[in-house]
């Protein structure tokens, strides 16, 4: 049975009073996972930065704080200590053993079934995953809502912010710069899960993980962070073009027009990388996805029901 080390970046109080009161929530809904899930073997690290330290958490391994954050990096305006992801990622490789480290951001819940199913598909043979949050209502904000939140089917949601991966697979990683909390932080992680796993997966459509609130977009950060996360990305993603299989990344499967149309459009990947990989490797055999052979005979149902259900 595979080991996990899941560890976020907390928040003080002081530090950030609303997103202290959300990721209350998050830690409770992770209590309940390792609950339910009491036969693996789960150590769930919490870190923060040294200027703002956080009170011990009961049930939870507290591990030394942070002593760099974006204000050590460059000559930048932002007053924030946001934290370097690539910093945490490298406390939860040095303070465990596990098999896999999972990394999330503190506002993302999870189901209580999370660590089994995880369990469960790391034996079908993926070393690498990474899940697409589900979008539920702001309304349900408190841990006492958990039930509720639990029975929340919620929307989908492009961005990357859960990402599970085998212990052996971190020091081949190249990451750079990028702070969390700001836009393109776990894209260059999601590049690096698809370059150095054997067999990575992104899934949208799991209920697996929740996050309170539906916006789609949200105007995080300064322009100059957004500006100083994104050239730290694609910094990444240029270094690790050498390592690219397309074949490994999502949509690889489908015809020509349909991935490119996607990578382009999907504001979350790096097009440039994928569109050179892709063409240089036109001739790589592609492994295309298993349907239920009977949703194709349900599809108009499938667009009915669509257009005819109630929010």
């Amino acid at each position: 049975m595979n080991s996990f080390a899941h560890i976020i970046n907390v928040v003080s109080e002081l530090e950030n009073k609303s997103f202290f009161e959300i990721q209350k929530v998050t830690l409770a809904s992770f209590v309940r996972a390792k609950n339910h899930s009491s036969s693996h073997q789960i150590e769930q690290l919490l870190c923060y930065h040294k200027d703002f330290p956080v009170k011990t958490e009961t049930n939870f391994k507290l591990v030394s704080p942070l002593e760099k954050s974006i204000l050590d990096i460059g000559n930048l305006n932002n007053k924030k200590a946001l934290p370097l992801l690539k910093d945490i990622l490298q406390i939860a490789y040095h303070n465990s053993d596990a098999d896999y480290i999972i990394y999330s951001n503190a506002d993302i819940g999870i189901m209580p079934q999370f660590y089994s199913a995880i369990d469960e598909y790391i034996k079908s043979g993926h070393d690498a995953i990474v899940i697409n949050r589900r979008r539920i209502k702001s309304t349900l904000n408190k841990v006492e809502d958990l039930d509720s939140i639990y029975s929340e089917l919620g929307k989908p949601h492009v961005g990357f912010d859960m990402f599970i991966f085998k212990r052996t697979l971190f020091p081949k990683f190249i990451l750079n710069n990028t702070c969390i909390g700001i836009p393109f932080v776990g894209n260059d992680l999601f590049y690096n899960l698809f370059c150095f796993a054997e067999k990575p997966v992104l899934f949208n459509d799991k209920h697996l993980t929740f996050h309170i609130g539906m916006e789609l977009l949200k105007d995080w950060g300064s322009a100059e962070l957004k500006k100083h996360n994104y050239t730290e990305f694609r910094k990444t993603t240029k270094a690790l073009l050498p390592q690219m299989d397309i074949t490994k990344f999502p949509g690889a499967e489908l015809n020509f027009f349909k991935r490119h149309f996607k990578w382009l459009m999907n504001p979350t990947l790096s097009y440039p990388e994928l569109f050179v990989t892709d063409l240089k490797q036109l001739g790589k055999k592609r492994n295309k996805k298993v349907y239920d052979p009977n949703y194709k005979k349900q599809s108009y149902y499938e667009w009915l029901m669509k257009y005819i259900n109630f929010d």
